[in-house]
């Protein structure tokens, strides 16, 4: 052998042996984490990632969202803000024929103050149910307080894996200031890379036992923790930046956020097959000053705040031309103070320029640097995404705006910043239906519940709308809309129905006992209608409850409307077939639906349970003396 060959020899040997010594000093580190990973887990150090959905731990066969979902997000759980979505019973297994929609969003999608009933998959899935009468309608939702597009992109896998038929988004509220939103206190980067490789870091314990030890000395170093827990409310909680300028560059990174966020989450959606349908924002407008207004940094401050004192001397004295007059200076002067551009909107309004009025009001809106409303570049945005990504976009703005007084979003139609009022949710709800509706989806829409009809019926109990104006006045008694806050003032209980909402605010009784004693108050005072309403949201809110689904069936029957009863005395049935009047009554709902075979089969089943029952055996002959019993019988009519 030559020595070149030689020396080619060692050459090779020797980047073999460079090659298997970096291996093997790069494996190590990687084996000795991965040691410490398994050893954390044997030793239950850290926690498992929280599901969007669990298994009823009550109920087999029924699934609901996880009501700590939330802390998936904080590697430290006790971190997580409280809250969780509304309990929505579904079963685990997706029954044939099943139409099966899901909402997500922040706490405007989740029907807040008043609860699921006021949320677009509450007041869809009553609507829905009663233009579909054979058929099962399912709308779930994961709509959470204080969470923005990253929680929503998050949980689309686990929902896409629920084999939805629809999905509704609404959400973009809580861009800024929700969990791990830019300018969050719970944020843990502006950048979005950074903050989705967190969420993955997030499900390892060596991270989780590293960020726990970082928490504890971050937070004792934090002036402004204790600031935001004084105020003690959610929205101090999240606010971290509170001041976020028009255009400044934590802006645009919200802005940046929100656009490759749901972009990524459409993407998903259309790689699954799933439909969506993407909604635009709505917030008060007309009624909701700017919770933070600051000027541009170069402005002369003494020459802006003396033309806009004058403006307000105006506008006080019914002088809405000299107002207008300082109000345009005052904004070409500075581009940033939105108290101006709100005072400008005001002045419009007075003189009757309602269209100036809202570009004012939008201005202002966008201007606000306590950024709890979405900016109008978000509606752009989901505009864009809709037509370029294949969602149906639903312009729930522009139905507001028809609504709304003046055609401006205000106080008629919202409760405060961004929450609408009853009106406000039967609005967005009202405008999903109809795009369902123009999209043919579902089925055969010959029997449409008229606007007048559905408003009527909303799945919000009295006690539910009181309760929930009772959170509003907690809310908005406290900061950002009162600072320092003031204190909070329920008024005191005048009936029956107010106390009952009073007990429930002080926690006194839950939910479904407040609303069962409110439906029985009802039935004592003959007042059908109302007994009907609270009798269906309580069967809706417990299906497993066989009883309750009796008891619906047959108000259901009262009240004329035999095609919704059946879908319930069928549950009835299915649930406790053991019980003679269940038969009897799916068997009465049957006959009025013309489905004659079919309430036959159930009178037998009746008879078999109690053979010698009157009501049964009559039954039976009046069909048989009416040709419309047994093999002679119509059949199943009117089943699809």
């Amino acid at each position: 052998m030559s020595q070149a060959q030689q020396a080619s020899q060692r050459q090779t040997r020797s980047k073999t042996r460079s090659a298997i010594f970096t291996l093997v000093a790069l494996t190590i580190p990687v084996l000795l984490l991965g040691g410490l990973e398994f050893g954390l887990r044997i030793a239950g150090i850290g926690h498992e990632r929280e599901p969007l959905f669990i298994e009823s731990p009550d109920q087999p066969g029924y699934m609901l969202a996880n009501p700590r979902v939330v802390q998936r997000f904080f590697a430290v759980p006790a971190q997580a803000p409280p809250v969780s979505i509304e309990t929505r019973f579904f079963p685990a297994e997706k029954t044939p024929g099943t139409y099966r929609i899901f909402v997500q969003g922040g706490s405007s999608a989740a029907g807040f103050p008043y609860g699921l009933g006021a949320s677009p998959a509450g007041m869809l899935e009553q609507r829905l149910r009663r233009t579909f009468p054979e058929r099962d309608i399912e709308v779930i939702t994961t709509a959470l307080a204080a969470v923005n597009s990253y929680a929503l992109l998050d949980f689309a896998d686990e929902i896409i894996a629920e084999q939805p038929d629809l999905v509704l988004v609404y959400a973009g509220h809580n861009e800024y200031l929700g969990v791990l939103g830019v300018g969050s206190a719970l944020s843990v980067s502006t950048s979005r890379w950074l903050t989705l490789l967190y969420m993955k870091l997030n499900r390892l314990r060596i991270f989780q036992l590293m960020a726990k030890a970082y928490g504890s000395l971050s937070e004792s170093d934090d002036p402004s923790m204790a600031d935001r827990e004084r105020d003690d409310t959610l929205m101090a909680r999240v606010a971290g930046q509170r001041e976020i300028p028009f255009r400044s560059r934590l802006y645009r990174s919200g802005v940046e956020q929100f656009s490759a966020n749901i972009g990524a989450l459409l993407d998903k959606y259309r790689a699954a097959g799933v439909p969506v349908m993407l909604a635009t924002l709505v917030s008060n407008d007309a009624d909701q000053p700017p919770l933070v207004s600051m000027p541009c940094a170069d402005t002369d401050q003494e020459t802006f705040e003396s033309i806009v004192a004058d403006a307000r001397e105006a506008l006080d004295g019914a002088s809405t031309g000299r107002a207008l007059a300082a109000l345009e200076r005052a904004v070409s002067l500075d581009d940033c103070a939105a108290d101006a551009f709100f005072l400008l909107g005001e002045a419009h309004a007075a003189a009757g320029d309602f269209a100036a009025a809202r570009k004012a009001y939008g201005a202002a809106r966008d201007r606000d640097q306590l950024r709890f409303r979405a900016p109008a570049e978000f509606n752009r945005i989901l505009v864009e995404f809709a037509e370029a990504r294949d969602a149906r976009l639903v312009d729930v703005r522009a139905r507001f705006e028809q609504v709304a007084a003046n055609g401006i979003v205000g106080a008629d139609l919202m409760l405060e910043h961004v929450h609408p009022n009853l009106d406000g949710y039967f609005l967005l709800a009202d405008a999903f239906y109809d795009a369902m509706r123009e999209d043919g989806l579902i089925g055969d829409w010959q029997l449409v519940v008229p606007d007048i009809v559905a408003r009527a019926d909303v799945p919000v109990s009295e006690v539910d709308r009181l309760f929930g104006e009772y959170k509003i006045l907690r809310i908005t008694s406290g900061w950002p809309f009162r600072d320092p806050p003031i204190p909070v003032e329920i008024p005191e209980p005048r009936n029956e129905i107010e106390k009952l909402a009073r007990q429930l605010y002080d926690q006194e009784i839950n939910w479904a006992q407040a609303n069962d004693q409110l439906r029985k108050l009802y039935r004592i005072e003959g007042n059908q209608h109302e007994y009907t309403r609270v009798t269906l949201i309580l069967a809706d809110a417990f299906p497993f409850i066989a009883q309750a689904q009796y008891e619906a069936g047959t108000a259901l029957i009262k009240a004329q409307r035999a095609p919704e009863a059946v879908a319930y005395l069928r549950r009835a049935v299915e649930r406790a077939p053991g019980v003679t009047n269940h038969w009897l009554a799916f068997a009465h709902a049957l006959v009025l639906t013309g489905r004659y075979d079919d309430a036959r089969e159930s009178l037998l089943n009746a008879l078999a349970l109690d053979p010698g029952n009157e009501t049964a055996t009559k039954a039976l002959a009046d069909l048989e003396k009416l040709g419309i019993g047994g093999k002679g019988g119509e059949g199943k009519k009117g089943e699809q």
